[in-house]
């Protein structure tokens, strides 16, 4: 086989949109001399998108973008789409994230480093890692409460439930393309502002926990048909990327990062810890789970410095 001028297009197999990769059915005649004219063979297609160039000149790609769409803004975070030829704004090359102003923080997060399995006994937590939670600024986090009071991003709000004590929103990921639902990624995210991370749940929180997954079970089917109640997984992370309580919605096909071993505790888990096993589970447990390096906590438990 030389070439894909004769491949006839039959259906899509499968595709991933966290992957960038695409499998097509098909096509394509058989080139055998022995063949009939005209005789076919059926042909399975995976295309992948290739990586970044990684060459100084190559890697800043912004100067071969032609168009920019904005498709939203909160805080210090911005949403666009970009096209690399004009004319594209229905299937954009490039969906990008801009955080401006960016702090120290921020650059330490997103630059590549080594990941390690550590241990956080519950002593180091309070003794070490709280302190620094509970000093780390309002401001960090004002995104989440621009979308709870209403002020950001209300037209991508799915659910409202506004209990003091039970209540949440669910929005989508801003990861997931919002259209192919094997990759479904949406956030419940708490109205309370008392529950900081997974260490803080106790037995009082359990109608919390409970009214997000059952809410959340009913609400996907609604949402978006085709997508069963046995396929939709819950979960937090720990450590989460913000301190307040939210919870993550996938699609049990998608692959998304933090959804492993290590970062995810299943939310029907998280509810039996603490209803059969112990009420306070999660402020009494030791717990391993894969960091950064460069992530401050690293070295709050570990006592290394990086």
């Amino acid at each position: 086989m030389h070439s894909l001028s004769g491949f006839v297009f039959v259906r899509v197999l499968n595709q991933d949109p966290v992957l960038k990769t695409l499998t097509l059915l098909g096509t394509l005649p058989l080139s055998d001399a022995t063949a009939e004219a005209g005789s076919t063979q059926q042909a399975i297609l995976l295309i992948e998108k290739t990586h970044f160039a990684v060459q100084s000149a190559e890697s800043d790609i912004t100067h071969r973008i032609s168009e920019l769409f904005s498709t939203g803004s909160n805080d210090i975070y911005h949403w666009w789409n970009a096209a690399l030829t004009s004319g594209q704004t229905n299937d954009p090359d490039l969906k990008m994230s801009v955080i401006f102003p960016a702090t120290e923080t921020h650059i330490l997060k997103y630059s590549r480093q080594d990941r390690k399995m550590i241990t956080e006994t519950a002593k180091i937590y309070r003794d070490a890692v709280l302190p620094w939670i509970e000093c780390q600024p309002r401001s960090r986090i004002q995104w989440v409460y621009n979308i709870l009071d209403g002020l950001k991003e209300t037209e991508n709000v799915l659910f409202r439930h506004s209990d003091p004590d039970t209540g949440f929103i669910v929005l989508p990921d801003s990861k997931w393309d919002k259209r192919t639902l094997s990759s479904l990624y949406l956030l419940a995210i708490s109205q309370r502002t008392d529950i900081r991370s997974l260490r803080d749940l106790r037995t009082q929180h359990l109608p919390l926990l409970k009214t997000i997954r059952d809410k959340i079970l009913a609400l996907v089917p609604e949402k978006f048909p085709g997508v069963a109640e046995d396929e939709v997984r819950m979960f937090v992370h720990y450590h989460p990327s913000y301190y307040h309580f939210h919870v993550h919605i996938t699609h049990v096909s998608a692959m998304v990062p933090g959804s492993t071993v290590g970062q995810s505790h299943l939310l029907d888990t998280i509810i039996d810890n603490i209803e059969d096993i112990d009420p306070e589970y999660y402020a009494k447990a030791s717990i391993r789970y894969a960091l950064g390096v460069n992530h401050p906590v690293y070295g709050l438990v570990t006592g290394k410095k990086i």
